[in-house]
């Protein structure tokens, strides 16, 4: 069987046939051509080789993106996390905080003082919890308003 088709033409259909965007009747015809014509079969492999070693080369590429957007979202993450045990300590000791201000701009605390703190003692740390946990709570509400604006604009 004799080939209709000249050698440049394969050529330049070869990407569309090695990606299967050739009609049947084009893909019969090149077919015969590449079992039949040596330099034209030896070209149709370099350019198949060609574009698997570019396949791959995104595939890699897709793989580095997918894997930084993970490393900043474990990033995210860990500073949420830091940011609201920060939050919380801080909450906590805000009212110890202002307990020592007190004590320290008095220069000691008197007996009756240390009395009613004793007596108090479990409400200062329910207090002090509430606090921890509403200033938590606060750090948390403006994390997720930034995140939510910031990943709106992208």
């Amino acid at each position: 069987m004799k080939n209709n088709i000249p050698c440049a033409l394969v050529r330049d259909l070869a990407p569309l046939y090695a990606e299967d965007l050739v009609s049947d009747e084009s893909k019969e015809e090149l077919e015969a051509h590449v079992q039949e014509c040596k330099e034209c079969r030896a070209y149709y492999d370099r350019v198949t080789k060609d574009m698997e070693c570019e396949k791959m080369e995104e595939i890699r590429q897709e793989t580095m993106e997918i894997d930084y957007m993970k490393k900043i979202r474990r990033y995210q993450r860990i500073n949420t996390i830091l940011g609201a045990v920060t939050s919380f300590l801080l909450g906590v000791f805000l009212p110890v905080g202002i307990i020592g201000i007190s004590v320290f701009a008095r220069k000691g605390i008197p007996d009756y003082y240390w009395a009613r703190l004793q007596l108090v003692w479990p409400l200062a740390l329910l207090r002090m919890f509430v606090s921890g946990v509403a200033v938590c709570v606060i750090y948390c509400i403006i994390n997720w308003l930034i995140r939510k604006k910031w990943n709106g604009k992208s």
